[in-house]
């Protein structure tokens, strides 16, 4: 049955005193007028109505020593390991903490002065989710839409400028397009230009890397049958906002004249391109990704850092 308005209010007036204020029952009870019993009572009654939630927020733990190695072998400027639970080391939760660091990061990296720039993928997504502080910049798409809509870049763009205040410049658009005509005329529409406008003054940006072998790519899945085919066939192993690279580091650009993106030119132009990967599975991919000489800062989890260490 539900509460009268009234009791509903005084309640949430309890309950705002005591978890919030730190209010002492006794004095709650005092300065309203009611009971110490009473008192306990409204703030059961505000529990089981919903009108106080509790949200228990595990901290992450990292492990120093495995990301000292992973600095090291392969000379980044920051890495961050976080440390997989025993108990869940599916996709999905290694996304959570991977995306949770790395919203730390930012948190601390971005300044009033930079223009933060976005890329797509499941871990930017989690990653824009999870952030609770951001200075007041300019926050960059840097690649059209790709993935379902609750994780293409334009919705996680416009979350982490929510949060910093600043303003955001999205790209309405697809990545790839059906040809280099159409691709040249989208990127003369007034957004598009804009945001491209901002691409060489990115100073702060955040992107997932995709694995096409195992695949683990949200831009896999959204091209056709025939351009996967061709660029399986060019030895594509990874990508980095329509950047593909095959295992060696060597670029693949059969479709550079169709894509709307940040171009490899302004990708190593980056002073502090923070690269948000997580999961063994995606070794071979991010091993590509360092050879192609692609970000200096790595947040990833204890699974991913150790078969980098083992890799030769």
């Amino acid at each position: 049955m539900p509460i009268d308005p009234d009791t509903g209010v005084l309640a949430a007036t309890v309950a705002q005193r005591f978890y919030i204020d730190g209010a002492p029952k006794t004095v709650i009870a005092e300065d309203l007028g009611l009971s110490r019993f009473k008192v306990a009572r409204l703030l059961n009654l505000a529990v089981s109505e919903g009108i106080v939630r509790f949200t228990i927020k595990a901290p992450l733990a990292y492990d120093t020593h495995l990301a000292r190695d992973i600095q090291r072998k392969f000379d980044l400027k920051q890495v961050i390991v976080v440390r997989s639970s025993e108990h869940d080391r599916e996709p999905a939760a290694i996304r959570q903490r991977v995306g949770a660091a790395a919203a730390n990061l930012l948190g601390e990296l971005v300044s009033p002065d930079d223009v933060l720039g976005i890329g797509w993928g499941r871990t930017t997504s989690a990653m824009a989710l999870q952030i609770e502080r951001l200075a007041r910049c300019s926050v960059v798409q840097m690649g059209g839409i790709v993935g379902s809509s609750s994780e293409n870049s334009l919705d996680v763009v416009r979350r982490v400028s929510e949060i910093g205040g600043g303003d955001a410049y999205p790209i309405f658009v697809p990545l790839v397009v059906a040809d280099k005509t159409t691709a040249d005329g989208l990127r003369k529409e007034p957004s598009v230009e804009a945001a491209f406008r901002l691409f060489g003054s990115i100073s702060v940006a955040a992107v997932a890397v995709g694995s096409w072998d195992p695949p683990a790519s949200q831009m896999m899945q959204s091209l056709s049958a025939a351009d996967r085919q061709r660029l399986r066939e060019a030895g594509v192993i990874a990508e980095v906002l329509g950047t593909f690279m095959r295992a060696d580091g060597s670029l693949v650009t059969l479709l550079d004249d169709r894509t709307l993106a940040l171009g490899y030119p302004d990708l190593l132009r980056i002073p502090n391109l923070i690269l948000a990967v997580g999961g063994a599975e995606k070794a071979d991919a991010l091993l590509a990704v360092f050879r192609a000489g692609i970000g200096k800062t790595l947040v990833t989890d204890d699974s991913l850092a150790r078969r980098l260490l083992a890799a030769d």
